[in-house]
């Protein structure tokens, strides 16, 4: 995933989010960076507190539940930013590329997208898009346990644990920090 894709637009950002969050139980929000704690402007997206900065499309498919788990009608429970640092472990780029394409598959795996093989590369350039809006400067986090030691792990196919931020039984998902946006990316499961 190193290519470099040319500069994202509005038009290419809708159809990289719309492809890799289009479907199933996801949510892509980006909000502004406001704070030297970016764990703040995190716990801001996720709790839908911010909009766009660019006005771009975002992605809210959370699954249905019976009840307002989150006391904020956000699929993530308010968390503290200390708790939020807990839970995230930060990640290279590349790692931070193959977690958007694997955040398709059941069990957050590339594996188990349906005809992976033959849609590798659209999905992979779509991640691309995606991460060319952050800046080459940008820091990635993820709560995929497997990165807690290994920030360039492959997380194409985790074989691992999520620190659950979702109300949901699991989430597995990538935050993007660069010095004036703050990307969220999350997939979820509902038993």
């Amino acid at each position: 995933m190193p290519q470099q894709e040319p500069a994202v637009q509005a038009d290419s950002w809708k159809s990289a989010v719309s492809d890799l969050f289009g479907g199933g139980w996801t949510f892509a929000q980006v909000g502004p960076r406001c704070h030297d704690d970016w764990r703040r402007d995190v716990a801001a997206v996720m709790a839908l507190k911010t909009t766009d900065p660019r006005g771009w499309s975002s992605v809210n498919y959370a699954p249905e539940v019976g009840e307002n788990r989150s006391g904020t009608n956000s699929p993530f429970f308010p968390w503290p930013s200390e708790e939020i640092d807990r839970s995230l472990h930060e990640i290279g780029m590349r790692s931070a590329g193959q977690l958007l394409v694997a955040l398709q598959g059941d069990s957050y795996q590339a594996a188990n997208i349906p005809d992976f093989d033959q849609q590798r590369d659209r999905l992979c350039r779509s991640s691309r898009v995606i991460l060319s809006r952050f800046s080459t400067h940008s820091r990635f986090f993820t709560n995929a346990a497997d990165a807690h030691r290994n920030p360039d792990a492959d997380l194409l196919n985790p074989d691992t644990e999520w620190d659950c931020l979702s109300v949901y039984t699991t989430d597995c998902g990538l935050v993007a920090v660069s010095d004036t946006e703050i990307g969220v990316f999350w997939a979820f499961w509902e038993d």
